[in-house]
């Protein structure tokens, strides 16, 4: 069977894709590791996530603000090279909500706030990704802003 050009052009662009997805899929590494811990608010986990006058990073902001990771929501995994806006670099992105609180809607989803954080390589330790506005939040120590989006009740939300 004759194939036209038409034809060779869907068949190229088809294995282009194939191509790209294979690659950005094999271009992740996850830290399973890194996960389990933080699924268990593990301080030494949470210790890894800058927070200003906190010797112990994130850890000591969630003990003061009465805060735990929603177990399920973390995700750790790097990347040697860029994704989309994602540059280079090991991420920590979780979500995280006040103890005792609702932790999943009524469709299974985590409640709480997300933020998100990446080690650039060769660094030594995480900063917040842009457009985090919590883990920025946490890492200036600002807690009137975490516990004015978990606490406040003004606004609707399907986790109250």
């Amino acid at each position: 069977m004759a194939r036209g050009p038409r034809t060779r052009r869907v068949a190229a662009f088809a294995l282009v894709l194939v191509g790209l997805i294979a690659s950005t899929a094999s271009g992740y590494t996850q830290d399973k590791e890194l996960e389990a811990r933080l699924n268990r608010s593990d301080r030494a986990a949470l210790a890894l996530l800058p927070a200003k006058g906190y010797r112990d990073g994130a850890a000591g902001f969630f003990v003061a603000h009465d805060l735990h990771v929603v177990p399920g929501s973390e995700r750790a995994w790097c990347t040697g090279q860029d994704h989309g806006v994602l540059p280079a670099g090991c991420y920590v992105e979780l979500v995280f909500q006040g103890k005792g609180l609702r932790e999943r809607d009524w469709d299974g989803e985590p409640c709480g706030c997300i933020a998100r954080w990446r080690k650039a390589p060769g660094a030594h330790a995480y900063a917040p990704t842009p457009g985090s506005p919590y883990a920025q939040a946490i890492a200036d120590d600002r807690g009137e802003l975490v516990e004015r989006a978990i606490y406040d009740m003004t606004s609707w939300t399907p986790c109250r």
